[in-house]
């Protein structure tokens, strides 16, 4: 037939020349009930040319601004005729059409209008399965096993009730057109097809599909495809090729076709899987959506596609770096160190032990300690030439596992210093150097021997680079360079200067140092420093890891930056004066933007090319070859109006383009979203009132504006949205707006008083001429009285009312600064008992509510009475200074700090274990070491004692918890102090 020839002509090119990106480089995030879907099962997504989102549910429909889900239902403002959408399309025009499980069809028109269409009578009221727009605009219904409706767009209605045995009785729930026109249909006993006279055939036997469920996919690019259970099929010239076969996997049940030209494929159980050139793909198992039926898949304008199941919403996002985390098998979330040994495979030191790469990719725990119960935090990893691996940890000294899997350990009892070892570093003569808390020290078949002479380090060493016969050494003083037998000493004293170096990287003849204070080359002995003057957006970098493309990247605790080489040798060179970079953060697919530092090595390049580095949550990892795919997001395509309300109170949306009207002296809060999913919390935005503000007013992240004290006229509200610096939307957001004068400010009213007013002066003028010269003399002095009266009152009102005003005013100064007198120590600035108390009191209600349980730290400066007795109250409120100041640099943002007594300190960990806690603490007291300005030019020495607890589930009161720490802090100050007790 004409039909079949005219369907299998040429298959369209590719969508795309761009290669899907690997399946690790996606993140996958989900959404329940919980967040705020009417219901689990989404039956079907559409995505309306403004951008938003629309969720076909058992429960109402709901549109999505990225924020916050929108349902409309029976009850809602706009009620529908039944809560359970059956299916949502959009047609060309940008409007919204949606059918029920009753067979009424619904339409949101790109105005914001709806329209509500009945069944009729003569149709089956019944769930509309599938909706299609036709070639001629006509609106197609299928009734899943009764048949086909239509409808014009003014809701001209045709049904006609198939006849006995007609395929069209078996109908399942997808159906498509193909490029003549022709409508096909998906039945449980294969693929039909209805051509323009309204006649249904079946598809050639030439084509030999199998018997059974089927039906029909148009992809984006014109190809045509037939599913066939757990089977894919081509349609082409040569009629039906099988493409892919799943049936081990089992039944296909949606199908859809990304940018890239791969299709992806939801299942029956067994979740989405993508069909390209390189087979069949599976998503990795932490990155599945949850087992179940998957019902609809829709790619939204951004790239992401959105997976709509029986157990919630899903959607996979694009993105450059991708996670090993403890789902993938790693004993701990906190990684140290990562390396790739002689072998190729990745080893990865975590705060809960060790684990190595598997032939097949897995990872595995290999244990160190012979003790089951004991595993050590993994500091610093090494491969010394006889391929040997030299472990380092935070409190059970060194490791070295032969290649034939024997473990040898040494500690104190071996001559190493007890502590942590930070750094290893193999030399080319074999010598392994290793970083302790007091010093170098060469390890090896003889016992450990500590690194002596002029200038040698004895305090922490923070990171080691062995090349050739040199030794680069960092600390927290600088840079200790062993040359042969010398030792150089490279400080940076200016106040701009690094006391922290934490790694070493060769570039060419040059050496690359990272510290706290930015990057410094060294170059024959030249120290060039680029830093935050120079555009870095940190001061501590990490680890700099040059690539094969000619950049490097750069780890912090605020995410990965990528620079040209060129570009950061022009800096140091003194050639540019500011950095151009890349700056990739959780929106780029990284679990935790804070990487990890004072550990070695926390970021490495492999021999494929990939970079890998060790973060708060997994080891994060990347292809640099990729890059480009992922330096510009578009822009948000625009924002959408949200709600208005007036003094509270909610107002109807305008229709497209109409004013909203306000009276003068009330004020109208607008809220707004930009319709942009790939990070919508972080969106930016900027308004301008048009009739009132001469320019653009940047809002962050604020999604609502109040307007007040407008006065009458006409404006016009824009507002637009960007990406972090990203360019801002194409299409602003425009809501005119009209303040209606009041009753006295009208026009008619003006005029009606002039008029009176008019003749009001007509008829004393008349009585004037009448009496003149009777009551000429009296009237003048009566207004005259009058008048200067009124002037007086008026007068008297206005000073009373700027009175009142600046009353008003020092009352909320005065609230505002005893609210935050009342809950602020005035010398510290932190939070005081009183705020501590609540904060406390509010983790003990979430851990009994069932939240993660949180750590307590009380801390006391040790010996503090003897700073005050000897150098004076003054020098000891500068050392309390300080204390604050270290303990607000150290913590994360979620921690409380707070001083509760005289030098007595409380940190509050939410979400923290007992392990990671005292981890906290342990850097609290390396801090407090590192810092040699205490008490300003006194240089006073000043250390902490430290009891640390863990919340409990029932636990009976704050002052029993803070009793249990207050016990620990004890503890710690009767056996010797400056150490850190932890209630066991």
């Amino acid at each position: 037939m004409a039909l079949f020839c005219a369907l299998a002509g040429p298959a369209s090119r590719a969508r795309a020349a761009v290669p899907p990106p690997p399946l690790a480089n996606y993140v996958l995030d989900h959404w329940s009930t919980r967040d705020g879907l009417p219901q689990n099962s989404i039956r079907d997504i559409a995505q309306t040319p403004d951008g938003r989102l629309w969720f076909a549910t058992w429960e109402g429909l709901a549109s999505y601004d990225g924020i916050e889900f929108t349902v409309y239902d029976r009850g809602s403002r706009v009620p529908l005729l039944d809560n359970g959408i059956g299916t949502i399309v959009t047609d060309a025009a940008g409007t919204l059409w949606f059918s029920d499980s009753r067979g009424n069809i619904g339409r949101h028109a790109a105005d914001g209008s709806w329209r509500l269409w009945p069944h009729p009578a003569h149709a089956p009221s019944i769930i509309v399965q599938s909706l299609q727009i036709g070639p001629t605009g006509r609106l197609w219904m299928l009734y899943e096993g009764n048949g086909l409706g239509s409808m014009t767009a003014d809701g001209a209605f045709q049904y006609v009730r198939p006849p006995p045995k007609s395929p069209l009785l078996n109908l399942y729930r997808r159906m498509a057109f193909d490029s003549t026109g022709a409508l096909w249909l998906g039945t449980y006993d294969g693929v039909v097809v209805q051509d323009a006279r309204g006649q249904v055939h079946t598809a050639p036997a030439a084509w030999h599909l199998p018997h059974g469920l089927a039906w029909p996919y148009r992809a984006p690019d014109g190809t045509f495809w037939i599913v066939a259970g757990s089977r894919i099929f081509r349609i082409g010239a040569a009629g039906a090729t099988l493409q892919y076969d799943l049936h081990e996997i089992g039944r296909i049940t949606a199908l859809i076709q990304d940018r890239h030209g791969a299709l992806w494929a939801g299942t029956e159980g067994h979740g989405v899987l993508r069909l390209s050139a390189a087979g069949i793909e599976r998503l990795p198992d932490t990155m599945a959506p949850a087992s179940g039926r998957i019902l609809s898949l829709m790619e939204d304008s951004e790239g992401s596609l959105w997976v709509g199941s029986n157990g919630g919403l899903y959607r996979l996002r694009e993105a450059l770096f991708s996670t090993l985390s403890r789902q993938d098998g790693l004993p701990d979330d906190f990684t140290r160190s990562v390396l790739e040994d002689r072998d190729g495979r990745l080893w990865v030191g975590t705060d809960a032990g060790l684990s190595r790469e598997n032939p097949d990719g897995t990872m595995a725990a290999v244990p160190l300690s012979t003790d089951p119960d004991h595993t050590p935090e993994i500091l610093s990893l090494a491969q010394d030439g006889n391929g040997t691996l030299w472990i380092g940890t935070y409190s059970d000294g060194l490791y070295a596992r032969a290649p034939d899997g024997s473990v040898r350990h040494f500690g104190t009892a071996e001559g190493l210093p007890a502590g942590n070892i930070r750094a290893i570093g193999v030399g080319g003569n074999g010598a392994v150097w290793i970083g302790t808390q007091h010093g170098v020290f060469r390890v090896g078949d003889r016992p450990p021997r500590p690194l002596e002479g002029p200038d040698a380090p004895h305090g922490l060493i923070t990171a080691l680079r062995a090349q050739a016969d040199d030794l680069w050494i960092g600390t927290l003083d600088g840079v200790r360079h062993l040359h042969g037998a010398s030792i150089e000493a490279i400080r940076f004293p200016t106040p701009q200067g690094a006391h922290t170096i934490f790694g070493f990287t060769p570039v060419g003849r040059d050496m690359w140092f990272v510290s706290d204070r930015g990057l410094y080359r060294d170059r024959d002995g030249a120290i060039a420093q680029v830093a935050r003057e120079q555009g870095l957006p940190v001061d501590s970098i990490f680890a700099m890891l040059p690539d094969r493309h000619d950049h490097v990247w750069l780890t912090s605790n605020r995410g990965v930056m990528r620079l040209a080489l060129s570009d950061i040798e022009a800096v140091a060179d003194g050639r540019s004066p500011h950095l151009p970079l890349l700056h990739f953060d959780e929106a780029d697919g990284l679990l935790s933007s804070q990487a990890s530092g004072s550990s070695a090595p926390s970021a490495i390049l492999r021999r494929d090319g990939t970079i890998w580095i060790a973060t708060a949550i997994g080891v994060a990892h990347a292809d640099p070859g990729q890059v480009h795919m992922f330096v510009t997001r578009p822009p948000p395509p625009s924002v959408a109006l949200g709600s208005l309300d007036l003094d509270g109170n909610p107002l109807p949306l305008p229709a497209d383009g109409a004013p909203v009207h306000i009276p003068a002296g009330h004020g109208l809060t607008v809220r707004y979203a930009a319709l942009s999913y790939l990070l919508p919390d972080r969106i930016i935005y900027r308004s301008r009132l048009e009739g009132l503000d001469p320019s653009w007013s940047v809002q962050g992240n604020t999604r609502s504006l109040r307007l007040v004290g407008l006065p009458p006229g006409r404006y016009t509200l824009r507002v637009s949205a960007a990406h972090p610096g990203g360019t801002w939307s194409p299409r602003d957001m425009e809501v005119p707006i009209v303040v209606d004068p009041m009753w006295w400010q009208r026009r008619q009213v003006w005029a009606g008083a002039a008029v009176a007013f008019g003749v009001l002066l007509a008829a004393v003028y008349l009585g004037i001429a009448y009496s003149y010269r009777r009551q000429a003399r009296f009237l003048s002095r009566i207004i005259a009285e009058r008048t200067g009266e009124l002037t007086q009152t008026a007068e008297r009102l206005q000073a009373a009312d700027h009175e009142k005003t600046r009353l008003l005013e020092r009352l909320r100064q005065q609230a505002d600064l005893a609210t935050r007198q009342a809950r602020e120590d005035p010398l510290t600035g932190l939070p005081n008992r009183r705020a501590f108390n609540e904060e406390l009191a509010l983790a003990l209600e979430g851990v009994m509510a069932g939240q993660p349980d949180f750590c307590l730290a009380l801390i006391d400066a040790d010996r503090f009475k003897q700073i005050n007795d000897q150098y004076s109250h003054a020098a000891g409120d500068e050392v309390l200074q300080g204390i604050a100041d270290v303990l607000r640099d150290c913590v994360r943002a979620p921690d409380l700090v707070a001083r509760i007594g005289g030098e007595e300190f409380a940190i509050l960990m939410p979400m923290t274990t007992l392990e990671n806690g005292e981890a906290a603490c342990q850097r609290l007291r390396t801090a407090f070491h590192a810092k040699t300005d205490w008490g300003g030019a006194l240089a006073l020495r000043v250390t902490f004692s430290a009891g640390l607890v863990s919340s409990r589930p029932g636990e009976p009161s704050a002052a029993l918890l803070l009793q249990r720490a207050d016990t620990a802090l004890y503890r710690a100050k009767n056996t010797g102090r400056d150490r850190i007790c932890v209630e066991g």
